[in-house]
């Protein structure tokens, strides 16, 4: 049957048959149709389709005619869609050549805010403790006013 249908497309065609036309399932159908035609209606078939085509053709033309607006609205919103694109693509890329200087930035902050944390966990370790440190601190001017008191079994 394929055999067939490549000696008509060969025969109808000749040496520029259409491309693609095996993986086109409808021109398979058409060839059928012809073969079941008689020949006075295979003579005029290209009298017919030159006269679906032109119907075809002034049917496009008409529609076109017809929805002109829609045409004009359609091209004007795929332009607004190119220029937002086009506008999208620049703030991209000015985007990614800040994201190394931000990415730095961040983490220089995380460097600084590690330092802002351990510093704050001494303070706050040293407030818990200021009253023992205070004490430990307060011992030498304590002794001192001990001895200069001649309390010296207190200072002991």
């Amino acid at each position: 049957m394929e055999q067939d249908q490549e000696e008509l497309v060969a025969l109808i065609f000749g040496d520029n048959p259409p491309e693609n036309w095996k993986d086109n399932p409808e021109f398979g159908l058409y060839l059928s149709e012809l073969g079941s035609h008689s020949v006075e209606r295979i003579s005029s078939e290209p009298e017919r389709v030159a006269g679906e085509l032109h119907h075809l053709q002034q049917q496009t033309r008409d529609l076109a005619a017809s929805n002109y607006k829609t045409f004009i609205q359609t091209s004007n919103c795929s332009k607004e869609i190119f220029q937002e694109f086009a506008n999208t693509e620049q703030h991209l890329e000015k985007l990614i050549e800040k994201l190394p200087d931000f990415t730095e930035k961040c983490t220089q902050f995380q460097t600084v805010a590690g330092d802002i944390s351990r510093h704050r966990r001494l303070t706050s370790l040293t407030l818990a403790k200021h009253t023992s440190l205070l004490e430990v601190l307060e011992l030498p001017q304590l002794m001192e006013t001990v001895v200069r008191n001649q309390h010296y079994e207190e200072a002991l």
